[in-house]
């Protein structure tokens, strides 16, 4: 009789079991109704030193004019190694949410890629008699005869264009909205600051396409919330400049 009554009521131990928090990874399947679940929290990978994104800027300063006017490096091999510092020195734990794509973001990218290139070939005929085009002959003669046609194609798409994104639309732009807030003042300082980079390549023709792609990529960041469409329009407007521009 007394061993009986010691014995917990089996009805009362369950509704206990439901009351008490328990910390795992997988929820069990009523977790969305179970009051008390509590989930685990997802490892987070360490953000950056602080001398990191200054240091990919830096590099770029002096990475970009010794690549493209004054040719004292290797142009493609330069612009692998400057493609992977940048992407570790710009990447953060925000950025997983970022760089998830749906179909709506990837749409996005690719419409604005293809309208940004159409843009540039009606460009092209517009400055064939001016003295522009001459900088522009030579800037698609370094981009297509220093390398084989297959890796320059490689490292546009999985290297420059996603490190570009990364570092600007990403880190840089992410900083200048929490210093200025919502707006315009965000967008045209990183707008401006990523033309006047790509400007100290020391090429007129890419300070001007920095300025009006950098001003739809970072609006594209700055509304989506993603680096996804500014990222799947930067890769797609750089290979079909590579591929084709008329009358070159």
């Amino acid at each position: 009789m007394v061993a009986a009554a010691a014995m917990p009521d089996p009805a009362y131990a369950a509704a206990m079991t439901k009351l008490v928090p328990r910390l795992t990874d997988h929820p069990p399947p009523e977790a969305p109704t179970r009051p008390g679940w509590v989930p685990a929290a997802e490892p987070q990978r360490p953000a950056r030193p602080a001398w990191a994104l200054p240091a990919a800027l830096a590099a770029m300063a002096v990475v970009y004019p010794a690549a493209f006017s004054l040719q004292v490096v290797p142009f493609w091999s330069a612009m692998v190694a400057f493609s992977a510092f940048s992407w570790w020195a710009a990447w953060h734990p925000y950025l997983k949410t970022r760089l998830r794509p749906t179909r709506r973001l990837v749409v996005m990218g690719l419409v604005s890629g293809v309208a940004l290139y159409l843009c540039f070939c009606v460009g092209a005929l517009l400055v064939r008699e001016t003295p522009l085009w001459s900088r522009i002959q030579e800037l698609v003669d370094l981009t297509r005869t220093t390398a084989p046609a297959a890796l320059a194609v490689l490292v546009i798409v999985f290297a420059t264009s996603p490190s570009e994104e990364v570092l600007w639309r990403g880190a840089v732009f992410a900083r200048l909205r929490r210093r200025y807030g919502p707006g315009w003042r965000p967008l045209v300082a990183a707008t401006g600051l990523y033309a006047l980079f790509v400007g100290l390549s020391g090429s007129l023709a890419l300070f001007l396409a920095a300025l009006v792609c950098g001003a739809v990529w970072t609006r594209q960041r700055q509304v989506t919330g993603s680096i996804v469409p500014s990222l799947v329009s930067h890769a797609l407007w750089s290979l079909l400049m590579y591929l084709y521009i008329p009358g070159l």
